[in-house]
């Protein structure tokens, strides 16, 4: 939640929540080493969930040297995360089929993240926004990385 008793599910979730999150599902193992980026701090609520996640592969930064922590998660970079934890955990990553050719925004899909799009999909973990949209670039709320996340720890159960 967000504090009071809150889940705020029409809220955007930040890229910080979503690699704490994934942190989190891994056991928060211990991190030692420099900090990746220069935005983040030593000794915050995200610090080590973002060390962890870049030792780990799992994210980049918005550039060399920024992760941009507080800034709102895109639906492409929530499944560019979860693509890359999933090849971490040895989950089955290979491509089947093109149902998200099928949706009208399909060529507004960032190129870095057109195979983890692919996959999101194909895997039943992102669906549309309604009008026949993915919304690759809009925030990504936190009712939707709910919803993401639960199709993501189903699939990662089988």
């Amino acid at each position: 939640g967000v504090g009071a008793g809150l889940f705020a599910p029409n809220s955007e979730t930040t890229r910080a929540q979503l690699v704490t999150i994934l942190y989190r599902l891994e056991g928060q193992p211990a991190v030692s080493g420099d900090l990746p980026f220069t935005d983040v701090e030593a000794g915050t609520w995200y610090t080590n969930a973002v060390v962890w996640a870049a030792q780990n592969g799992i994210v980049n930064g918005v550039s060399d040297t920024e992760f941009a922590p507080g800034d709102d998660i895109t639906r492409e970079q929530l499944a560019t995360m979860l693509y890359s934890y999933a090849k971490l955990k040895g989950v089955d990553t290979t491509q089947g089929g093109m149902a998200v050719r099928e949706f009208a925004d399909y060529d507004s899909i960032s190129s870095w993240a057109g195979q983890s799009m692919t996959w999101a999909v194909n895997a039943g973990i992102l669906s549309g926004r309604g009008n026949n949209t993915l919304a690759p670039t809009a925030g990504a709320t936190r009712a939707e990385m709910a919803v993401m996340l639960q199709q993501f720890v189903g699939l990662m159960e089988k």
